[in-house]
């Protein structure tokens, strides 16, 4: 039983089961027509039409162009594996993915770690810039049992993150995270219509990070950033002959209410979830002292509803997520008994509330068993809201955005296809307020080459255009097809600042080689 388990699930095999043909894009009809597929709660997938589907594929992507947060890489080569796989065994629901990727991410300028866009503002970085090799791996699998007594179902979501990244340059930081995310849940259906769902999380998050030099003779300056452009001391740490440490260690505790209503036209799903997030940066390992601790409150709900109609299917969307961030200093001083670090005090000194909506809107039109055309919209909304506490300054950003989608489906006598995808969009910004008190006693370098140019990214207004196109071969004996797909997305700002200009732009390209698996 668990040899075939971790077969089906976790490397969703590429020779699919031995039936009645099935016509190309069945994954991504099955994904459009079922709903709460996305929640963490692993029992709803009783709550589904299921089907035994997969899709696995090889990709090469690069990104490139200079449109971009300032701490992000001017130029990214990647490559890898994706696969998931939606499997029914024995009467159990079992859904895998796993991925993995791994490449090279060119000029990232005054960074330190593989990930410097968390909300967590406790980061290191460095007045530089260098090349940097990076893998990420990713696996999730949820499990959901039978129905007993035609009422419960219990199931499990995993979903473990592990990711490693290092620069071969000096100051040479060597950055590793972990992440764990474990969702109990158990579903009670009221009846053959309805159906209340609930879940637990637990969320472990670790990160270690070093920075050394070779060349110990060189001195380097590295910044502990606090918030909005402080960083401690309003000084440079300096690194030469000694090594910086790090490790941020975080745990997330929380849950989820859904209710699904699964009836012959008509289907809905709606959940709403709250965590709370406490994550603490410490510095140095035989005697830590404390960097920081980055805590916040998780607010959110999701919304989808699907009405089918003769040959036409319409799909209603709406996510809502908040944080409440609290950012907290401490004030230490070192025993020189004990070399163990005393807290004087501590406090919160900057906070952020984080905002992300969207509501979206689709019509499918079928043709026969097989999708014609998709055509939808999107809405979305962002805020960020971003306090320093001493001196007052300020980051708040409040953004729209508009998309458009529409994807034409070709199906041939042969059972192979094509689809063509074309996905315009708008973003702006609605109002922002910026504040930053510079320092005559110091250089300003975070805040001229990293908070100004963050504050100029975060405002900017800027237009994206994505595309993609597949083409599916006819399927093979065993019932699987392979299909190649080509997808890009290209944003350009629409106005000139201090730091952009309507001459730069960003392109993110992919290519990839598949096989569907039924």
């Amino acid at each position: 039983m668990s040899k075939k388990l971790i077969v089906s699930i976790l490397m969703a095999s590429s020779v699919g089961a031995v039936r009645a043909q099935t016509t190309a894009f069945e994954l991504e009809k099955f994904k459009l027509q079922e709903v709460g597929l996305q929640s963490a709660n692993a029992s709803l997938l009783n709550a589904n039409d299921f089907r035994s589907l997969g899709n696995t594929s090889v990709f090469y992507n690069q990104k490139k162009g200079d449109f971009k947060h300032p701490l992000l890489a001017s130029e990214s080569h990647f490559g890898g594996l994706e696969t998931e796989r939606f499997q029914e065994l024995k009467n159990w629901r079992l859904y895998g993915k796993f991925g993995l990727d791994f490449g090279k991410d060119k000029k990232v300028s005054n960074t330190t770690q593989l990930d410097p866009l968390r909300l967590n503002p406790f980061i290191v970085v460095d007045s530089l810039d260098g090349d940097w090799n990076k893998q990420h791996y990713a696996l999730e699998t949820k499990i959901a049992s039978p129905i007993l007594n035609e009422r419960l179902a219990f199931g499990l979501g995993i979903d473990y993150k592990v990711s490693t990244g290092a620069r071969q340059r000096d100051p040479r930081p060597l950055s590793t995270s972990n992440t764990l995310v474990l969702t109990p849940s158990v579903t009670y259906f009221l009846n053959l219509e309805h159906a209340i769902g609930i879940n637990g999380r637990y969320e472990n998050f670790v990160e270690d990070l070093s920075v050394s030099n070779v060349n110990t003779t060189t001195v380097h300056n590295m910044y502990k950033l606090i918030g909005v452009g402080e960083y401690v001391g309003s000084s440079p740490t300096f690194i030469g002959t000694s090594s910086i440490s790090r490790r941020y260690n975080g745990n997330k505790f929380g849950g989820a209410l859904q209710y699904v209503f699964k009836g012959e036209s008509f289907r809905f799903f709606g959940e709403g979830f709250v965590n709370h997030n406490a994550e603490r940066a410490k510095d140095g390992s035989t005697n830590p002292q404390e960097a920081g601790k980055h805590e916040y409150w998780e607010y959110g709900a999701n919304v989808e509803a699907v009405y089918n109609h003769d040959l036409s299917m319409h799909r209603l969307g709406f996510a809502w997520n908040q944080r409440n961030v609290d950012n907290i200093e401490y004030h230490q001083y070192q025993d020189a008994e004990t070399r163990q670090f005393v807290t004087l005090f501590s406090a919160v000194f900057n906070t952020n509330l984080v905002t992300n909506s969207n509501v979206s809107y689709a019509f499918t039109k079928w043709k026969g068993e097989a999708i014609n055309w998709d055509l939808g919209s999107n809405i979305f909304y962002s805020g960020w809201d971003n306090k320093y506490a001493v001196n007052q300054s300020q980051q708040t950003v409040d953004r729209l955005g508009y998309d458009l989608r529409f994807k034409k489906y070709f199906q041939f006598r042969d059972a192979s296809a094509f689809a063509v995808e074309l996905r315009p969009g708008y973003s702006h910004h609605l109002e922002s307020k910026f504040k930053y008190d510079e320092k005559s006693y110091s250089t300003n370098f975070v805040a001229n080459d990293i908070l100004y140019p963050t504050n100029a990214y975060l405002v900017m207004d800027y237009f994206n255009i994505g595309a993609s196109v597949q083409y599916t071969f006819k399927p093979s004996e065993n019932n699987t097809q392979l299909y190649i797909k080509l997808s890009e997305n290209y944003v350009k700002p629409t106005s000139n600042t201090a730091y952009f200009s309507k001459s730069q732009h960003r392109v993110d390209w992919q290519v990839a080689v598949g096989l569907l698996t039924f």
